[in-house]
Protein backbone atom coordinates (compact mmCIF):
# COMPACT_ATOMS: atom_id res chain seq x y z
CA UNK A 1 0.00 0.00 0.00
CA UNK A 2 1.36 3.43 -0.88
CA UNK A 3 1.92 6.19 1.64
CA UNK A 4 -0.95 8.15 0.07
CA UNK A 5 -3.35 5.26 0.60
CA UNK A 6 -2.21 4.78 4.21
CA UNK A 7 -2.76 8.39 5.19
CA UNK A 8 -5.94 8.46 7.26
CA UNK A 9 -5.33 11.85 8.86
CA UNK A 10 -5.72 13.58 5.51
CA UNK A 11 -9.10 12.03 4.72
CA UNK A 12 -12.60 13.38 5.26
CA UNK A 13 -15.41 10.86 5.62
CA UNK A 14 -18.10 11.36 2.98
CA UNK A 15 -20.43 8.37 3.10
CA UNK A 16 -20.95 4.79 4.21
CA UNK A 17 -22.56 2.00 2.24
CA UNK A 18 -23.56 -1.57 3.02
CA UNK A 19 -19.98 -2.86 3.10
CA UNK A 20 -17.65 0.11 2.66
CA UNK A 21 -16.83 3.69 3.65
CA UNK A 22 -15.93 6.51 1.29
CA UNK A 23 -13.46 9.30 2.10
CA UNK A 24 -12.06 12.25 0.18
CA UNK A 25 -8.30 12.82 0.40
CA UNK A 26 -6.56 16.16 0.68
CA UNK A 27 -5.53 15.81 -2.99
CA UNK A 28 -9.20 15.60 -4.05
CA UNK A 29 -9.31 11.88 -4.81
CA UNK A 30 -11.85 9.48 -3.33
CA UNK A 31 -10.91 6.44 -1.28
CA UNK A 32 -13.34 3.54 -0.94
CA UNK A 33 -12.42 1.25 1.95
CA UNK A 34 -14.09 -2.10 2.57
CA UNK A 35 -15.38 -3.06 6.01
CA UNK A 36 -16.12 -6.69 5.13
CA UNK A 37 -12.87 -7.85 3.55
CA UNK A 38 -14.28 -7.80 0.02
CA UNK A 39 -11.42 -7.54 -2.47
CA UNK A 40 -11.79 -4.16 -4.20
CA UNK A 41 -9.36 -5.01 -6.99
CA UNK A 42 -12.07 -6.69 -9.05
CA UNK A 43 -14.28 -3.59 -8.84
CA UNK A 44 -11.31 -1.51 -9.97
CA UNK A 45 -10.70 -3.91 -12.87
CA UNK A 46 -14.38 -3.61 -13.81
CA UNK A 47 -14.26 0.19 -13.85
CA UNK A 48 -11.08 0.26 -15.94
CA UNK A 49 -12.70 -2.13 -18.43
CA UNK A 50 -15.86 -0.02 -18.64
CA UNK A 51 -13.94 3.22 -19.11
CA UNK A 52 -12.18 1.64 -22.08
CA UNK A 53 -15.58 0.84 -23.59
CA UNK A 54 -17.04 4.32 -23.27
CA UNK A 55 -19.11 3.84 -20.10
CA UNK A 56 -18.91 6.91 -17.81
CA UNK A 57 -17.28 5.77 -14.56
CA UNK A 58 -14.80 7.45 -12.20
CA UNK A 59 -11.16 7.07 -13.22
CA UNK A 60 -9.24 4.51 -11.15
CA UNK A 61 -5.85 5.56 -9.74
CA UNK A 62 -4.88 2.79 -7.34
CA UNK A 63 -6.39 -0.37 -5.91
CA UNK A 64 -5.53 -2.92 -3.23
CA UNK A 65 -7.60 -5.63 -1.58
CA UNK A 66 -8.99 -3.15 0.95
CA UNK A 67 -8.87 0.27 -0.75
CA UNK A 68 -9.85 1.74 -4.10
CA UNK A 69 -8.59 5.23 -5.00
CA UNK A 70 -10.56 6.96 -7.74
CA UNK A 71 -11.61 10.25 -9.27
CA UNK A 72 -14.03 12.45 -7.37
CA UNK A 73 -16.85 13.51 -9.68
CA UNK A 74 -18.53 16.72 -8.44
CA UNK A 75 -22.27 17.00 -8.79
CA UNK A 76 -25.49 15.79 -7.20
CA UNK A 77 -26.69 12.22 -7.25
CA UNK A 78 -29.59 11.69 -9.63
CA UNK A 79 -31.74 10.83 -6.60
CA UNK A 80 -30.93 14.23 -5.07
CA UNK A 81 -31.73 16.03 -8.31
CA UNK A 82 -35.13 14.33 -8.51
CA UNK A 83 -35.91 15.56 -5.00
CA UNK A 84 -34.74 19.12 -5.57
CA UNK A 85 -36.12 19.53 -9.10
CA UNK A 86 -39.20 17.32 -9.46
CA UNK A 87 -40.05 18.94 -12.81
CA UNK A 88 -37.02 17.10 -14.23
CA UNK A 89 -38.33 13.66 -13.22
CA UNK A 90 -39.33 12.60 -16.74
CA UNK A 91 -36.07 13.70 -18.36
CA UNK A 92 -34.02 12.04 -15.61
CA UNK A 93 -35.98 8.82 -16.07
CA UNK A 94 -35.08 8.89 -19.76
CA UNK A 95 -31.46 9.57 -18.82
CA UNK A 96 -31.32 6.47 -16.61
CA UNK A 97 -32.81 4.46 -19.46
CA UNK A 98 -30.09 5.80 -21.77
CA UNK A 99 -27.41 4.53 -19.37
CA UNK A 100 -28.94 1.09 -19.64
CA UNK A 101 -28.89 1.31 -23.43
CA UNK A 102 -25.19 2.17 -23.26
CA UNK A 103 -24.59 -0.99 -21.24
CA UNK A 104 -26.59 -3.02 -23.76
CA UNK A 105 -23.79 -2.74 -26.32
CA UNK A 106 -20.84 -3.50 -24.01
CA UNK A 107 -19.82 -7.17 -23.86
CA UNK A 108 -19.38 -8.57 -20.37
CA UNK A 109 -15.68 -9.12 -19.57
CA UNK A 110 -14.40 -12.67 -19.19
CA UNK A 111 -13.41 -12.16 -15.56
CA UNK A 112 -17.06 -11.80 -14.46
CA UNK A 113 -18.91 -14.86 -13.20
CA UNK A 114 -21.90 -16.39 -14.95
CA UNK A 115 -23.13 -16.28 -18.51
CA UNK A 116 -24.88 -13.64 -20.58
CA UNK A 117 -24.62 -9.89 -20.89
CA UNK A 118 -23.17 -7.24 -18.59
CA UNK A 119 -25.28 -6.39 -15.52
CA UNK A 120 -24.66 -3.64 -12.99
CA UNK A 121 -27.31 -5.06 -10.61
CA UNK A 122 -27.64 -1.83 -8.61
CA UNK A 123 -28.16 0.90 -11.20
CA UNK A 124 -30.57 3.21 -9.40
CA UNK A 125 -30.62 7.04 -9.14
CA UNK A 126 -28.53 6.95 -5.96
CA UNK A 127 -25.65 5.39 -7.90
CA UNK A 128 -25.57 8.00 -10.67
CA UNK A 129 -23.71 11.30 -10.23
CA UNK A 130 -24.74 14.13 -12.55
CA UNK A 131 -21.23 15.41 -13.19
CA UNK A 132 -20.04 18.39 -15.22
CA UNK A 133 -19.61 16.21 -18.32
CA UNK A 134 -22.76 14.14 -17.86
CA UNK A 135 -23.97 11.24 -15.73
CA UNK A 136 -21.38 8.95 -14.15
CA UNK A 137 -22.25 5.46 -12.86
CA UNK A 138 -20.90 4.42 -9.45
CA UNK A 139 -20.65 1.23 -7.39
CA UNK A 140 -19.81 -1.72 -9.62
CA UNK A 141 -19.38 -4.14 -6.72
CA UNK A 142 -22.33 -6.33 -7.78
CA UNK A 143 -21.53 -6.48 -11.51
CA UNK A 144 -22.10 -9.87 -13.09
CA UNK A 145 -23.42 -11.56 -16.24
CA UNK A 146 -27.03 -12.30 -17.07
CA UNK A 147 -30.15 -11.02 -18.84
CA UNK A 148 -30.08 -7.28 -19.47
CA UNK A 149 -33.83 -7.13 -18.77
CA UNK A 150 -33.09 -8.14 -15.18
CA UNK A 151 -30.80 -5.12 -14.76
CA UNK A 152 -33.58 -2.83 -15.98
CA UNK A 153 -36.12 -4.50 -13.69
CA UNK A 154 -33.83 -4.03 -10.68
CA UNK A 155 -33.62 -0.31 -11.40
CA UNK A 156 -37.42 -0.15 -11.48
CA UNK A 157 -37.82 -2.20 -8.30
CA UNK A 158 -35.26 -0.19 -6.32
CA UNK A 159 -37.18 3.05 -6.83
CA UNK A 160 -40.64 1.50 -6.61
CA UNK A 161 -40.02 0.14 -3.10
CA UNK A 162 -38.15 3.21 -1.80
CA UNK A 163 -39.91 4.83 1.15
CA UNK A 164 -40.71 8.40 0.11
CA UNK A 165 -42.64 11.31 1.55
CA UNK A 166 -46.17 11.53 0.09
CA UNK A 167 -45.23 14.70 -1.83
CA UNK A 168 -42.59 12.72 -3.76
CA UNK A 169 -44.83 9.88 -4.92
CA UNK A 170 -46.10 11.72 -8.01
CA UNK A 171 -42.51 12.63 -8.90
CA UNK A 172 -41.49 8.96 -8.59
CA UNK A 173 -44.38 7.93 -10.84
CA UNK A 174 -43.30 10.43 -13.51
CA UNK A 175 -39.70 9.22 -13.31
CA UNK A 176 -40.66 5.54 -13.56
CA UNK A 177 -43.17 6.12 -16.34
CA UNK A 178 -40.51 7.86 -18.43
CA UNK A 179 -37.89 5.25 -17.56
CA UNK A 180 -40.06 2.29 -18.58
CA UNK A 181 -41.21 4.05 -21.75
CA UNK A 182 -37.58 4.17 -22.90
CA UNK A 183 -36.43 0.62 -22.13
CA UNK A 184 -37.28 -2.86 -23.40
CA UNK A 185 -40.95 -3.42 -22.41
CA UNK A 186 -40.15 -7.09 -21.78
CA UNK A 187 -38.12 -5.97 -18.76
CA UNK A 188 -41.41 -6.09 -16.83
CA UNK A 189 -41.27 -9.88 -17.02
CA UNK A 190 -38.08 -9.83 -14.93
CA UNK A 191 -39.63 -7.84 -12.05
CA UNK A 192 -40.41 -10.90 -9.85
CA UNK A 193 -36.79 -12.10 -10.12
CA UNK A 194 -35.50 -8.58 -9.48
CA UNK A 195 -37.64 -8.36 -6.34
CA UNK A 196 -36.27 -11.70 -5.15
CA UNK A 197 -32.68 -10.52 -5.62
CA UNK A 198 -33.32 -7.28 -3.74
CA UNK A 199 -35.06 -9.11 -0.90
CA UNK A 200 -32.12 -11.51 -0.46
CA UNK A 201 -29.36 -8.93 -0.82
CA UNK A 202 -29.76 -7.06 2.48
CA UNK A 203 -32.02 -6.89 5.51
CA UNK A 204 -35.25 -5.07 4.65
CA UNK A 205 -37.82 -3.44 6.90
CA UNK A 206 -41.26 -5.09 7.13
CA UNK A 207 -42.90 -2.55 4.79
CA UNK A 208 -40.36 -3.11 2.03
CA UNK A 209 -40.42 -6.86 2.49
CA UNK A 210 -44.19 -6.86 2.00
CA UNK A 211 -43.92 -4.82 -1.20
CA UNK A 212 -41.15 -7.03 -2.56
CA UNK A 213 -43.16 -10.16 -1.76
CA UNK A 214 -46.08 -8.82 -3.79
CA UNK A 215 -43.76 -8.10 -6.70
CA UNK A 216 -42.31 -11.62 -6.49
CA UNK A 217 -45.83 -13.05 -6.78
CA UNK A 218 -46.62 -10.92 -9.80
CA UNK A 219 -47.51 -12.78 -12.99
CA UNK A 220 -45.45 -11.96 -16.12
CA UNK A 221 -47.31 -9.87 -18.69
Amino acid sequence: MTAGMRSVAQRQHLASGQDSDVFIRSDGLLVKRTRTGRDLRREAEMMIYLSGHGIPVPRVYEATETELVMQYVPGPRMSEEIGRKPWLAASLGAELADLHHRLDVVAAPDFLDGEGDLLHLDLHPGNVVLGPEGPVVLDWASATKGDRRLDVALSWVSLTVAHLAPVMKLTRWRFLRSFMANVDPKAKDAIPEAARIRLQRHDRDPRERAVLQKLMDREPH
